[in-house]
């Protein structure tokens, strides 16, 4: 049952400020999920990606790696492809933009210079274990707010 104002104030709660966290919703929600994850072996966070959960696979240009050439260096650090997954960076790269940055709006490069920032930004905000479904920060789709990320269960 909703409470009223009224209600609350007939109940000593005049100056209550109720608030409700924002959930993320994934498919069709208007945010982003920032995934991070750790290869194998590795103690630090790399980016998976920064997926808008809005749509996937938009229309939008081909990958063209040549777009990040200066932040190359920093890609291959920051979001590398994981060995244990089989595919080169250059793939796993072009996926992330096939699949999720052709839908954020964003240019190439924009894309994923603001997932690298993200990334920077937030890690603290996931565990030193890790786990195999790694990390998640969600956002509005103006990527300052803060979500509530989705939460899924694992049947074993």
């Amino acid at each position: 049952m909703a409470l009223s104002s009224t209600r609350l104030a007939f109940l000593g709660f005049s100056n209550l400020v109720l608030s409700q966290a924002v959930q993320c919703i994934y498919p069709h929600g208007e945010c982003y999920e920032l995934k991070l994850q750790k290869c194998n072996g590795s103690t630090s966070w790399t980016l998976h990606g920064l997926w808008p959960e809005w749509q996937n696979e938009c229309e939008g240009p081909d990958f063209d790696e040549n777009v990040l050439k200066d932040i190359h260096d920093e890609m291959g650090k920051k979001w590398p492809s994981c060995p244990e997954y089989g595919e080169s960076e250059q793939e796993f790269w072009s996926h992330e933009w096939k699949k999720h940055g052709t839908c954020s709006g964003m240019g190439q490069l924009e894309y994923f210079k603001k997932a690298l920032q993200m990334r920077d930004e937030y890690m603290n905000k996931c565990s030193k274990e890790g786990n195999l479904l790694g990390c998640s920060v969600c956002f509005g789709k103006n990527l300052t707010s803060q979500e509530t990320c989705p939460t899924f269960t694992v049947s074993v």
